[in-house]
């Protein structure tokens, strides 16, 4: 047992002194195109962060694919992925780092260090990317090609879900940690300039936002952790940075997030206790879920953007490995999977 754990840290410690393309090839994996990853977070401080594809022709899941493939474990919670160009991009939040992959074969390609508590990985061009962090009042930015950062953005908040539209990012403040002004706004940062340009007074925490067919920004926010006010979504053209519209939850006890949108653009989905829809030309929020949760403890929630499949995680009691449903647009049971503890985010490649 004592020489099984000095080999796992040894081989962790091989890892994380590497920076780029120095880990030898291990198991050989081959990821063809049309699947699904899922990030499965693990539990805060365990490090046992993992992650997973699925193939939906076949239904087949294939999990631990990072340390299968790399022989060391992913990490202390698996925040994010975005896939770029053929590179998939994993931020560890607690571990302070992002993993760069080979898309096809999932090997280590390199890291980016340096980090204080990343959540997301926005890329302006392929040279250049922002990060989010919730410990710090700055983003990063960061060569994605060198894996180094090259300077930072004083936004004076946290900084959580970022989306980049044109020549703007727009960023949440979703997390009050470590400021004194609320966390309400979405703040604005021109992408030529690296610089914070504007904000927009929205909800308290903002907790996901999408774009829609017509360009406007939709941001889904909680209400607070202790329920300060109301949930609310907003609907706010990306030009002017106006608000077109508030839709306010009723309830000041629910807590909705993950918002979600489809590839056409035009239909919102979001989770509070069951999956919600809607349009975005509807003038209301709905009056029922798409997909009851009543008896499940849903997680997390993806829309591929190709058909429209939406996926939502159940991670049980947080300890055990987590369940997939995969769902019709309609809300019809396609399948279910088991992934990994807390199944956290979803990475449509297609």
């Amino acid at each position: 047992m004592f020489k099984n754990v000095i080999i796992i840290w040894i081989s962790l410690f091989l890892l994380l002194s590497c920076t780029k393309k120095d880990v030898e090839n291990l198991d050989p994996v081959v990821i063809e195109k049309g699947g699904v990853f899922i990030v499965n977070e693990g539990n805060f401080s365990v490090a046992n962060s993992s992650l997973s594809y699925y193939y939906p022709d076949t239904s087949s899941i294939l999990n631990n694919l990072f340390y299968k493939t790399n022989n060391v474990p992913l990490g202390d919670v698996a925040q994010s992925i975005t896939i770029h160009n053929d590179m998939v991009f994993i931020v560890i939040n607690n571990s302070g780092l992002i993993y760069g992959l080979n898309s096809s074969t999932l090997k280590y390609d390199g890291k980016i260090n340096g980090l204080i508590s990343p959540r997301e990985i926005a890329f302006i061009d392929d040279n250049k990317a922002y990060v989010s962090d919730l410990f710090s009042t700055s983003i990063a930015v960061v060569d994605p090609k060198e894996y180094t950062v090259t300077g930072s953005i004083e936004i004076g908040k946290s900084s959580d879900c970022m989306i980049s539209v044109g020549d703007k990012t727009m960023i949440a403040n979703w997390s009050a940690y470590n400021q004194t002004t609320l966390n309400n706004t979405v703040m604005v940062i021109d992408n030529k300039l690296d610089m914070l340009t504007d904000s927009i007074v929205i909800g308290i925490e903002p907790n996901s936002m999408v774009i829609d067919k017509y360009n406007q920004l939709w941001v889904l926010c909680s209400g607070g952790f202790m329920n300060d006010e109301k949930p609310t979504l907003w609907k706010i053209d990306v030009g002017t940075l106006n608000t077109i519209k508030q839709y306010t939850f009723s309830n000041i006890l629910q807590s909705p997030d993950n918002l979600c949108i489809n590839g056409e653009g035009d239909s919102l989905y979001f989770l509070n206790s069951g999956v919600w829809g809607m349009s975005v030309d509807d003038q209301q929020l709905p009056d029922s879920p798409i997909i009851d949760g009543s008896t499940k403890n849903y997680y997390s929630l993806g829309i591929n953007p190709l058909q429209s499949d939406i996926y939502v995680s159940d991670a049980l009691d947080y300890n055990q490995n987590g369940i997939v449903y995969r769902y019709t647009p309609a809300g019809k049971l396609v399948s279910e999977f088991q992934a990994g503890i807390i199944p956290g985010c979803f990475g449509f490649n297609n």
